[in-house]
């Protein structure tokens, strides 16, 4: 097969796969009714196929059993691959999630939604499973994360979820958990939110349900230390765990589930005393529920059996006394007014000590269950920079029992709440949005069920919840009182034809049915107050634990009603709602096929009512007519721009358009039909999502064959690096003393901090720091050096830094005046000789000499100009103008090892030689091009500015004048040089070293013509002694230019005289190629300089010669004359000889200098690279 065809399929294939039943996508039904729905779901189900696709939502139902499809491999089969390439899988959904995070940058969320016993909880663990599998990341770090996040199952399971009627593993609360992830896709963090534990559960239970699972875990599987210090004996031995009559659970292991929870808490990080409280405060759940209540005489309550309550006072580190005053009495405060009135115990009877009782074990075990929560967030803290998120929502299912209360309506609100994002971002935003961005469209009708969420937590006109909270408000001393209250308050919701009021009872019309409400006992529950008494009994206790679960002062007093049970979960539902808002949704709708957990039961009529009020089919309706993928413009070019010519790369250059022409040209150049498609106002609709498969796979392998390049390039780069890595070190031994100077030049930009500013001599690439320019340091008695080192009177020590200055010198009743003068600077002094002529002879004499450790610090102006100040102690201070400024406090400051430092002002101070303070001022005059002293001030104009940094040594390019010709090769283009020609123009203009060679380079490169020019002038006068010839003949046709021609791809505007412009499609003659990726071109007789990457890089054909026109032969009587003949060529060869001879003659006269220090440097090179270049020239 061809290499880089897609590989087609055969019948084998299908030999591989599972027989289908029904359709995988219910988008493809040719029926959309919900009994055909009904109908697909129910031969899927009877197939084992539990997952159904309706475009990017998947119907997922509960099997009852294990159907084997969730084992690694089927795992790892889903990675990488899109929606439609596998059957419908849950792991396909975590898929789709994962990978859209990392290519969009986008946050994302599961959805899971259904009623109780529909899978939602084991839906969320697989999707944990799939990312911890798939999600990149070796590090320790990152492999402690993935396991905490997978711990978090059993742990939360354990103390969260309980078996009831409908579901033997049903969460008794809600979680999301938002997992964090790094910009590489790894997991660096999580963080669990938990909603409405429902903590009624842990005192009483409907019959054959039972309490949350830890209880029967700790009861059946404590080790023998646990029930020793905390008399945990079997489950039927507490009144909490056997009141319900169900100890044991079919398929459920309370031993093993118990080691899973143990092993999760070491893996999050619990400790092991942290462990010991956790079950102590267990232990003491259950022995609250063991205490019963008899009548005394006075018809209040008395504890049975004290035995009891003394183990419970030793499980909770208090006194007898005190938890036998809690369970029996009530403490109760009156006030007058706005003072505290007196205090009063009242007793309580059997019915309210057992109320008290159930309080603070349900009081203990929330606060428990949040604390779990806050020590997995803690364990759980990110490790890097968080940038993505993906959550997954787990949260309680909607509940339809015989008797409905309080928690009841929490759960189905809550649901209600997902239902309302459902709708919100899959029904009534998308048609909303094909109306925004003018898509055509035919609208679909559906039921909103915000009227719904209104009803039961709006404020105006009062709700449910508002309605409670004003009946708890007005009668909180009686419940009885405010539920009558709360009956009387409802009749506020008739108004909505989804409440109906009777009896003592109100019905609610949600989404998933009628649900009716029992009104008794459910304004007790919406008040959800700790008591004062269980809270004293908490701070009392010397149990660490026990007072960290209960964090409030007792003393507090506050006149603001605490927020009821309905203000949290109304508050935690918008907080959630916003929370999924905020990222990209993907959908999970679970469905409970029926009520006997039968793995083989399919009630039709069960299954019809979820699917008429989950909206499958006005789903379906709206996914056929609309856009499976829609993205704005900007984020869709940013990923498929290089799928078209026009938009990739070379659109940096070539494209003029805006975002959505680059959209329509990008589907265009695809060749996707364009009813597949439409442009809206501001996204790009695309119906099929096969449509959008196709051109990720397009992006793929585009990104394949840049990949292949890319190792074509590495393995010709480890062949060109085994043959030049011995050029490069023996270069790199060369250029150790150059690289050295140019970090100590970068020094001396730093000690200036960008605040003077800069000479553009100063800043030049080719200005390196050579530090002895008087080259004191000669040995030759002969130089002029040598006799100021002996003026100096520094005997052997060598010179850092010498030059020639202009030093203020002081004059008899008139004011100082610079005077030129030789600065000498050693490790140790600092010298200043005066250099005259007296008779006819050069003199010279010391001036100043000063230690170097008596500079107390420098002083310099803002400016460009070179005025230095050298603070001395107890002596006059040294002022003077140096042009190597830079390079003078550089050296300065490396003798002293870092203590002599600078100041910038714009008047410096000094002491003249009188030890008398006198100013030095400097002002900016334009019109002064160097600096000018007159009556203690220096103007000068501006320079650089004062960030300017130092430029970069460059390489001399090629084509540079050199001492000696070589022979034309053809030069390659370096892109890292010319990768972007306007911007390269706008570093010309700057004056960068990546500029284009000046026309006085220009001039000097036509000044070295080949040596053939004086052969040429010498032949002209000996054939003008020749005799004179016939006529010439007719002139030949223009020459053909040998020199390579270059087509330009675009216009180009020239920047410079020294620049020629461009025009595309026009043809230039290439005279040189230069490294810096400017070439020399020449367009119609005129020369310049042109970006290279304007042109197209391979070079056009040369034209055919036009033919030559015959040679006309001599006249006979010189073609008869053998020795003219021969004296014609002799003459030829003496004017070659004399021509080649002159030329060495006059490059062999430069005289040699042994001072390197004075050699001026080439174009681009520095003095190093001066001394190197014969080697340079060797090697290449």
């Amino acid at each position: 097969m061809a290499r880089g065809r897609p590989r087609k399929a055969d019948w084998s294939e299908g030999t591989t796969r599972k027989k289908q039943a029904g359709v995988s996508d219910m988008t493809m039904l040719s029926k959309i009714t919900n009994e055909a729905i009904n109908e697909n779901l129910k031969m899927r189900f009877e197939n084992a196929d539990i997952y159904t696709y309706i475009g990017n939502v998947l119907i997922s139902v509960n099997p009852f059993k294990d159907l084997g499809i969730y084992t690694p491999q089927v795992l790892k089969s889903y990675e990488n691959k899109n929606r439609m390439e596998l059957p419908p899988h849950v792991y396909a959904i975590a898929e789709g999630a994962f990978r859209n995070m990392i290519a969009y940058s986008e946050n994302q969320c599961v959805i899971i939604s259904g009623e109780s016993g529909a899978g939602k909880t084991e839906a969320a663990k697989k999707i944990m499973e799939y990312i911890a599998a798939v999600s990149g990341g070796n590090s320790s770090s990152i492999k402690e994360i993935k396991e905490m996040v997978l711990a978090t199952n059993p742990l939360l399971e354990s103390f969260g979820c309980a078996k009831t009627l409908r579901n033997n593993n049903s969460s008794r609360h809600g979680k999301y958990l938002e997992i964090q992830f790094n910009a590489g896709g790894e997991p660096v963090g999580a963080m669990i939110t938990n909603y409405l534990l429902e903590k009624n559960r842990v005192v009483g239970q409907i019959a054959n349900e039972r309490n949350f699972h830890i209880f029967y875990q700790f009861a059946k599987a404590a080790s023998q230390t646990y029930r020793d210090n905390f008399g945990i004996s079997g489950p039927e031995s507490y009144l909490y765990t056997s009141r319900a009559g169900c100890l044991d659970v079919p398929n459920i292991n309370d031993a093993q589930d118990y080691a899973d929870t143990l092993k999760a808490m070491n893996v999050i990080g619990i400790s092991a005393e942290e462990q010991d409280q956790i079950h102590r405060m267990l232990a003491t759940i259950l022995w609250l529920g063991n205490v019963e209540f008899i009548e005394d005489n006075d018809g209040n309550s008395q504890v049975k059996e004290a035995d009891i309550v003394n183990f419970i006072a030793y499980l909770l580190e208090t006194t007898p006394e005190l938890v036998n005053k809690v369970l029996v009495s009530r403490t109760i405060e009156t006030s007058r007014g706005n003072r505290r009135g007196s205090v009063y115990d009242v007793p309580l009877n059997i019915a309210q000590g057992h109320s008290a009782r159930d309080g603070l074990a349900k009081a203990i075990y929330d606060r428990l269950f949040d604390w779990i929560v806050m020590r997995v967030n803690q364990a759980m803290q990110a490790r890097g920079e968080a940038r993505y998120i993906i959550g997954v929502l787990d949260i309680y299912g909607f509940e339809i029992f015989d008797q409905n209360s309080f928690e009841q309506l929490c759960i189905n609100y809550v649901n209600e709440k997902l239902q309302q994002i459902f709708i919100e971002l899959t029904l009534k935003a998308e048609q909303e949005e094909y109306v925004r961005e003018k898509i055509e469209w035919t609208p679909i009708d559906y039921f909103n069920n915000k009227v719904v969420c209104d009803l039961i937590e709006a404020k105006r006109p009062p709700g449910v919840f508002a309605a409670m909270n004003d009946a708890c408000a007005t009668a909180h001393a009686d419940p009885k009182a405010a539920d009558q209250s709360l009956s009387q308050r409802l009749t506020a919701c008739g108004h909505s034809k989804h409440f109906e009021l009777f009896d003592g009872n109100f019905t609610v019309k949600h989404y998933a049915g009628n649900v009716t409400y029992a009104i008794p006992g459910m304004t007790d529950k919406n008040k959800d107050q700790l008591l004062r008494d269980h809270l004293e009994l908490c701070k009392s206790s010397g149990n660490s634990f026990l007072q960290i679960l209960f964090p409030e002062d007792v003393a507090q007093d506050s006149k603001r009603r605490p927020p009821t049970a309905s203000d949290r979960i109304k508050q935690s539902a918008n907080e959630l709602v916003t929370k999924l808002m905020q990222s990209q949704p993907s959908y999970i709708r679970t469905i409970k096929p029926n009520e006997n957990k039968s793995p083989s039961e399919f009630d039709n009529k069960r299954v019809l009512h979820q699917v008429k009020y989950l909206g499958l089919c006005e789903n379906i309706r709206i996914r056929r007519a609309g856009f499976a993928y829609r993205q704005t413009f900007e984020k869709f070019v940013e990923r498929f721009y290089l799928l078209s010519s026009k938009t990739s790369y070379a659109g940096d250059f070539i494209w003029t358009g805006d975002s959505e022409s680059a959209c329509i040209q990008i589907l265009k150049d695809t060749n996707i039909d364009s009813k597949e498609w439409q442009i809206g106002t501001t996204k790009a609709f695309i119906r099929s999502p096969e449509v959008i498969w196709g051109l990720e796979n397009q992006r793929e392998r585009y990104w394949h064959n840049m990949a292949q390049r890319i190792q074509m390039a590495w393995r010709k780069y480890q062949a060109f690096r085994e043959i030049k890595a011995t050029k490069i070190q023996r270069v790199w031994r060369q250029k150790r003393q150059a690289f050295e100077l140019i970090k100590f030049r970068e020094h001396g930009d730093e000690l200036l901090g960008g605040k003077k500013e800069r000479r553009r001599f100063s800043v030049c690439s080719l200005r390196t720091f050579n530090g002895d320019y008087l080259v004191v340091n000669s040995n030759n008695k002969q130089t002029r050096g040598y006799l100021l080192r002996e003026a100096a009177q520094i005997g052997t020590e060598p010179a850092v830094f010498s030059s020639k200055v202009e030093f203020l010198v002081p004059r008899a009743l008139r004011s100082a005046r610079p005077m030129p003068r030789q600065l000498i600077v050693t490790k140790d002094q600092i010298c200043i000789i005066e250099e005259k002529v007296v008779e006819g002879l050069v003199q010279h004499s010391l001036v100043s000499k000063s230690a170097v450790s008596s500079v107390r610090d420098l002083a310099m102006s803002p400016y460009q100009d070179g005025w230095t100040v050298v603070h001395l102690e107890s002596q006059p201070d040294l002022v003077f103008n140096c042009e190597f400024k830079t390079e003078l406090i550089d050296w300065l400051n490396s003798v002293s090892q870092g203590r002599i430092r600078l100041q910038i002002n714009s008047t410096i101070a000094y002491n003249n030689k009188n030890m008398k303070q006198t100013q030095l001022k400097f002002v900016k005059n334009e019109a002064a091009q160097r600096p000018v002293f007159e009556k203690k001030s220096v103007q000068i104009c501006s320079g650089l500015p004062a960030g300017t940094r130092s430029q970069t040594v460059r390489d001399r390019p090629a084509g540079a004048a050199t001492s000696r010709p070589r022979p034309q090769q053809q030069q390659q283009r370096q892109p890292a040089a010319s990768y972007n020609a306007p911007a390269a123009a706008a570093r010309q203009t700057n004056g960068n070293a990546y500029a284009p060679p000046s026309q006085q380079q220009q001039q000097q490169q036509q000044k070295a013509t080949p040596a053939s020019r004086p052969v040429q002038s010498t032949a002209q006068s000996a054939s003008a002694r020749r005799p004179s010839a016939p006529p010439p003949p007719p002139p030949p046709a223009a020459a053909v230019p040998q020199n390579p021609r270059h087509k330009a791809l675009y216009d180009y505007e020239a920047q410079g005289d020294s620049m020629l412009g461009l025009r595309k499609d026009q043809l230039y003659e290439i005279i040189e190629k230069n490294d810096s990726g400017w070439w020399l071109a020449r367009h119609n007789g005129v020369d310049g300089w042109i970006p290279s990457n304007y042109l197209n890089p391979e070079a056009e054909a040369a034209p055919r010669r036009a033919p030559q026109a015959p040679v006309i032969p001599p006249p006979p009587a010189m073609r008869n004359n053998p020795t003219a003949n021969v004296d014609n060529q002799q003459l030829d060869s003496m004017a070659q000889l004399a021509a080649a001879l002159a030329s060495r003659s006059s490059s062999a006269n430069v005289t040699p200098t042994t001072d390197k220090a004075h050699v001026p440097a080439r174009p681009g090179m520095n003095r190093f690279a001066q001394e190197d270049s014969d080697d340079e020239e060797a090697w290449e």
